[in-house]
């Protein structure tokens, strides 16, 4: 009986979870955080930069949760991604990644709504807090 509870509660955290967009420009790193996300329960999307982020967005933006994003990539910036979804009236909890410190994040991205920061690298009890955290944030909006 005791199992079944605990299975059920697992299954039902896991359903729960939400559907994440991770758009990290580096793989192993990408692949990394998949795998974390995945075990954390969450269904995860994933764009290896800000160009196909915003294209899954244009297509999923109701269905994502939040989406994981890494400051600094070739091409489009975590911040031109941020302006491109801002003018196309596009809505996700995002939290930034980065290898910079917090404080300097918060300083440069001021003008966004930010639903949270992880530096890297991190570790999954604060990836699945953040993330969280995040989801939460678009079930109250909703």
């Amino acid at each position: 009986m005791l199992k079944a509870r605990i299975v059920s509660g697992i299954l039902t955290r896991m359903s729960q979870a939400g559907l994440v967009l991770v758009v990290e420009d580096e793989d192993p790193v990408r692949r990394y955080t998949v795998s974390l996300l995945e075990d954390l329960g969450f269904t995860v999307l994933q764009a290896s930069d800000g160009t196909e982020a915003i294209a899954i967005l244009r297509e999923h933006s109701t269905e994502i949760s939040a989406m994981l994003l890494d400051h600094s990539m070739p091409g489009l910036s975590g911040e031109e991604v941020l302006a491109e979804l801002r003018a196309e009236g596009l809505s996700v909890p995002v939290v930034l990644t980065s290898g910079h410190d917090r404080t300097s994040l918060e300083r440069r991205f001021a003008g966004h709504d930010i639903a949270g920061y992880l530096q890297k690298p991190f570790r999954a009890e604060m990836l699945d807090e953040t993330v969280r955290v995040a989801v939460a944030k678009r079930a109250q909006a909703s």
